[in-house]
Protein backbone atom coordinates (compact mmCIF):
# COMPACT_ATOMS: atom_id res chain seq x y z
CA UNK A 1 0.00 0.00 0.00
CA UNK A 2 1.23 3.68 -1.10
CA UNK A 3 1.62 6.07 1.48
CA UNK A 4 2.71 8.45 -0.82
CA UNK A 5 2.66 8.59 -4.85
CA UNK A 6 4.48 11.56 -6.68
CA UNK A 7 4.23 11.55 -10.13
CA UNK A 8 6.02 13.71 -12.62
CA UNK A 9 5.78 16.51 -10.48
CA UNK A 10 7.94 19.99 -12.11
CA UNK A 11 8.96 23.09 -9.89
CA UNK A 12 10.68 26.22 -11.14
CA UNK A 13 11.91 29.59 -9.56
CA UNK A 14 12.27 32.45 -11.17
CA UNK A 15 12.60 30.76 -14.38
CA UNK A 16 15.20 27.79 -12.94
CA UNK A 17 13.81 24.23 -13.57
CA UNK A 18 14.49 22.85 -9.76
CA UNK A 19 12.30 19.22 -10.44
CA UNK A 20 12.43 18.36 -14.10
CA UNK A 21 9.43 15.74 -14.13
CA UNK A 22 9.86 13.73 -10.77
CA UNK A 23 8.09 10.52 -9.68
CA UNK A 24 8.19 8.22 -6.61
CA UNK A 25 6.28 6.15 -4.81
CA UNK A 26 6.80 5.34 -1.16
CA UNK A 27 4.91 2.38 0.84
CA UNK A 28 3.69 2.02 4.28
CA UNK A 29 6.51 1.04 6.36
CA UNK A 30 9.18 1.76 3.94
CA UNK A 31 12.12 4.02 4.17
CA UNK A 32 13.60 5.89 1.49
CA UNK A 33 16.69 8.16 1.65
CA UNK A 34 17.10 10.68 -0.87
CA UNK A 35 20.90 11.47 -1.62
CA UNK A 36 22.53 14.48 -4.07
CA UNK A 37 24.76 17.27 -4.05
CA UNK A 38 23.25 20.53 -2.52
CA UNK A 39 21.10 22.10 -5.13
CA UNK A 40 20.21 19.02 -6.29
CA UNK A 41 16.16 19.68 -5.87
CA UNK A 42 16.12 17.34 -2.63
CA UNK A 43 14.66 19.89 -0.37
CA UNK A 44 11.99 21.13 -2.93
CA UNK A 45 11.02 17.98 -3.80
CA UNK A 46 10.50 17.08 0.48
CA UNK A 47 9.27 20.91 0.44
CA UNK A 48 6.67 20.14 -2.22
CA UNK A 49 5.21 17.33 -1.03
CA UNK A 50 4.39 18.61 2.42
CA UNK A 51 2.80 21.49 1.09
CA UNK A 52 5.19 23.99 1.77
CA UNK A 53 5.87 24.74 -2.30
CA UNK A 54 3.55 24.30 -4.69
CA UNK A 55 4.17 22.32 -8.00
CA UNK A 56 4.02 24.20 -11.40
CA UNK A 57 2.95 20.61 -12.69
CA UNK A 58 2.11 17.04 -11.57
CA UNK A 59 0.23 14.95 -8.73
CA UNK A 60 0.96 14.39 -5.30
CA UNK A 61 -1.52 11.70 -3.06
CA UNK A 62 -0.71 11.32 0.64
CA UNK A 63 -2.27 8.30 2.47
CA UNK A 64 -5.21 7.89 -0.58
CA UNK A 65 -6.17 11.97 -0.49
CA UNK A 66 -4.85 14.09 -4.00
CA UNK A 67 -2.81 16.75 -2.52
CA UNK A 68 -2.37 18.22 -6.09
CA UNK A 69 -3.23 16.73 -9.74
CA UNK A 70 -2.72 18.40 -13.11
CA UNK A 71 -5.94 19.31 -15.22
CA UNK A 72 -5.46 18.28 -19.23
CA UNK A 73 -4.76 22.50 -19.77
CA UNK A 74 -1.41 22.05 -17.85
CA UNK A 75 -2.44 23.88 -15.16
CA UNK A 76 -1.94 22.37 -11.46
CA UNK A 77 -5.51 21.72 -9.12
CA UNK A 78 -5.09 22.16 -5.27
CA UNK A 79 -7.09 20.15 -3.27
CA UNK A 80 -9.86 22.02 -1.17
CA UNK A 81 -9.41 23.18 2.52
CA UNK A 82 -10.74 20.53 4.41
CA UNK A 83 -8.74 17.83 2.41
CA UNK A 84 -5.41 19.74 2.89
CA UNK A 85 -6.02 19.99 6.57
CA UNK A 86 -6.80 16.42 6.50
CA UNK A 87 -3.74 15.74 4.57
CA UNK A 88 -1.57 18.02 6.61
CA UNK A 89 -2.70 15.63 9.71
CA UNK A 90 -0.94 11.92 7.70
CA UNK A 91 2.41 13.04 7.79
CA UNK A 92 5.13 14.90 10.28
CA UNK A 93 8.30 16.87 8.88
CA UNK A 94 11.47 17.51 10.86
CA UNK A 95 13.55 20.12 9.54
CA UNK A 96 17.28 20.59 9.69
CA UNK A 97 16.76 23.68 12.16
CA UNK A 98 15.00 22.45 14.47
CA UNK A 99 12.24 25.43 13.76
CA UNK A 100 10.91 24.60 17.63
CA UNK A 101 8.93 27.91 19.11
CA UNK A 102 11.71 29.37 21.27
CA UNK A 103 9.13 30.72 23.96
CA UNK A 104 7.12 27.48 24.52
CA UNK A 105 8.72 25.03 27.13
CA UNK A 106 9.54 21.46 25.39
CA UNK A 107 5.83 20.13 26.34
CA UNK A 108 4.35 23.08 24.52
CA UNK A 109 6.13 22.28 21.64
CA UNK A 110 4.89 18.88 21.46
CA UNK A 111 1.31 19.34 22.96
CA UNK A 112 0.15 22.86 21.09
CA UNK A 113 -0.93 21.35 17.58
CA UNK A 114 -2.29 18.41 19.67
CA UNK A 115 -5.14 20.20 21.81
CA UNK A 116 -5.32 23.36 19.44
CA UNK A 117 -5.15 21.60 15.84
CA UNK A 118 -6.27 18.22 16.41
CA UNK A 119 -8.65 18.80 19.33
CA UNK A 120 -7.30 16.60 21.89
CA UNK A 121 -7.78 17.47 25.48
CA UNK A 122 -4.69 18.60 28.08
CA UNK A 123 -4.50 15.28 29.92
CA UNK A 124 -4.44 12.85 26.89
CA UNK A 125 -2.12 15.69 24.99
CA UNK A 126 0.53 15.66 27.75
CA UNK A 127 0.03 11.74 28.22
CA UNK A 128 1.39 11.72 24.47
CA UNK A 129 3.84 13.93 25.43
CA UNK A 130 5.40 12.36 27.85
CA UNK A 131 5.90 8.97 26.36
CA UNK A 132 7.30 10.66 23.54
CA UNK A 133 9.86 11.92 25.84
CA UNK A 134 10.56 9.11 27.56
CA UNK A 135 11.21 7.60 24.07
CA UNK A 136 13.49 10.01 23.01
CA UNK A 137 15.74 10.18 26.32
CA UNK A 138 14.58 13.96 27.94
CA UNK A 139 11.72 12.66 30.03
CA UNK A 140 14.05 15.16 32.74
CA UNK A 141 12.88 18.51 29.55
CA UNK A 142 9.53 18.44 29.98
CA UNK A 143 9.67 21.96 31.51
CA UNK A 144 12.45 23.60 29.77
CA UNK A 145 13.24 25.67 27.21
CA UNK A 146 14.90 25.25 23.52
CA UNK A 147 18.13 27.90 24.64
CA UNK A 148 18.40 25.34 27.13
CA UNK A 149 18.58 22.31 25.34
CA UNK A 150 21.57 21.24 22.89
CA UNK A 151 21.29 21.05 19.35
CA UNK A 152 20.55 17.49 19.66
CA UNK A 153 18.14 17.82 22.08
CA UNK A 154 15.90 20.01 19.90
CA UNK A 155 16.18 18.19 16.76
CA UNK A 156 14.88 14.84 19.18
CA UNK A 157 12.21 17.26 20.31
CA UNK A 158 11.34 18.29 16.94
CA UNK A 159 11.07 14.46 16.30
CA UNK A 160 8.74 14.10 19.38
CA UNK A 161 6.79 16.80 18.00
CA UNK A 162 6.79 15.31 14.26
CA UNK A 163 5.76 11.98 15.86
CA UNK A 164 2.98 13.23 18.33
CA UNK A 165 0.31 13.36 15.79
CA UNK A 166 0.41 9.59 15.07
CA UNK A 167 1.09 10.25 11.08
CA UNK A 168 1.43 7.80 8.44
CA UNK A 169 4.80 9.29 6.92
CA UNK A 170 7.61 11.28 8.53
CA UNK A 171 9.78 13.41 6.28
CA UNK A 172 13.30 14.81 7.68
CA UNK A 173 14.82 17.50 5.68
CA UNK A 174 18.95 16.78 6.74
CA UNK A 175 18.02 16.34 9.86
CA UNK A 176 21.58 16.47 11.14
CA UNK A 177 23.45 19.13 9.21
CA UNK A 178 23.36 21.70 11.93
CA UNK A 179 24.98 18.83 14.53
CA UNK A 180 28.37 18.19 15.44
CA UNK A 181 28.99 14.45 14.99
CA UNK A 182 28.64 13.83 18.58
CA UNK A 183 25.09 15.07 18.87
CA UNK A 184 24.51 13.49 15.07
CA UNK A 185 24.63 10.23 16.58
CA UNK A 186 21.91 10.81 19.59
CA UNK A 187 19.58 11.83 16.55
CA UNK A 188 20.67 9.13 14.13
CA UNK A 189 19.67 6.45 16.85
CA UNK A 190 16.42 7.74 17.25
CA UNK A 191 15.93 7.63 13.66
CA UNK A 192 17.04 3.86 13.67
CA UNK A 193 14.82 2.82 16.09
CA UNK A 194 12.18 4.40 14.25
CA UNK A 195 12.87 2.29 11.10
CA UNK A 196 12.92 -0.58 12.94
CA UNK A 197 9.49 0.39 14.04
CA UNK A 198 8.69 0.28 10.47
CA UNK A 199 7.74 4.20 10.59
CA UNK A 200 7.19 5.15 6.85
CA UNK A 201 10.05 7.92 6.45
CA UNK A 202 11.28 9.96 3.65
CA UNK A 203 14.84 11.59 4.87
CA UNK A 204 16.90 13.88 2.57
CA UNK A 205 20.71 13.51 3.87
CA UNK A 206 24.11 13.64 3.30
CA UNK A 207 25.02 10.49 5.77
CA UNK A 208 26.13 8.20 3.40
CA UNK A 209 26.76 4.76 5.57
CA UNK A 210 23.31 6.06 8.11
CA UNK A 211 21.31 5.50 4.67
CA UNK A 212 22.89 2.38 3.98
CA UNK A 213 22.24 1.21 7.09
CA UNK A 214 19.07 2.37 7.61
CA UNK A 215 17.03 2.99 4.21
CA UNK A 216 15.19 0.24 2.39
CA UNK A 217 15.65 2.48 -0.96
CA UNK A 218 17.48 5.22 -1.86
CA UNK A 219 17.40 7.81 -4.32
CA UNK A 220 20.11 10.31 -5.81
CA UNK A 221 18.95 13.15 -7.51
CA UNK A 222 21.17 15.42 -9.28
CA UNK A 223 20.01 18.72 -11.42
CA UNK A 224 16.51 18.15 -10.60
CA UNK A 225 16.41 14.44 -11.78
CA UNK A 226 16.23 10.95 -10.29
CA UNK A 227 19.55 9.60 -11.54
CA UNK A 228 19.99 6.47 -10.03
CA UNK A 229 17.31 4.40 -7.19
CA UNK A 230 17.41 1.04 -5.60
CA UNK A 231 18.09 -0.69 -2.59
CA UNK A 232 20.13 0.78 -0.43
CA UNK A 233 23.47 -0.99 -0.26
CA UNK A 234 23.42 -1.27 -4.30
CA UNK A 235 23.52 1.99 -4.81
CA UNK A 236 26.12 3.06 -1.95
CA UNK A 237 28.73 -0.10 -2.40
CA UNK A 238 27.91 -0.97 -6.25
CA UNK A 239 25.97 2.34 -7.64
CA UNK A 240 25.91 1.83 -11.65
CA UNK A 241 25.39 5.53 -13.21
CA UNK A 242 28.62 7.09 -13.73
CA UNK A 243 27.25 10.46 -12.22
CA UNK A 244 26.35 8.37 -8.38
CA UNK A 245 29.69 7.03 -8.58
CA UNK A 246 31.53 10.58 -9.03
CA UNK A 247 29.39 11.82 -6.32
CA UNK A 248 29.81 9.09 -4.07
CA UNK A 249 33.83 8.69 -4.47
CA UNK A 250 34.01 12.05 -1.85
CA UNK A 251 32.99 10.01 1.46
Amino acid sequence: MSVLEIKDITKSFDGLSVLKGISLTVDKGEVVAVIGPSGGGKSTLLRCATTLENVDGGSISIGGDVLVSTEKSGHPHYCDKATLQRIRSKFGLVFQNFNLFPHFSVRRNITEALIHVHKKDRIEADLICDKLLVKMGLEEKADAYPCNLSGGQQQRVSIARALATNPEIIFFDEPTSALDPELTQGVLKVIRELAAEHMTMVIVTHEMSFARDVADRIIFMDGGVIVEEGPAEQVINHPMNERTKEFLSGY
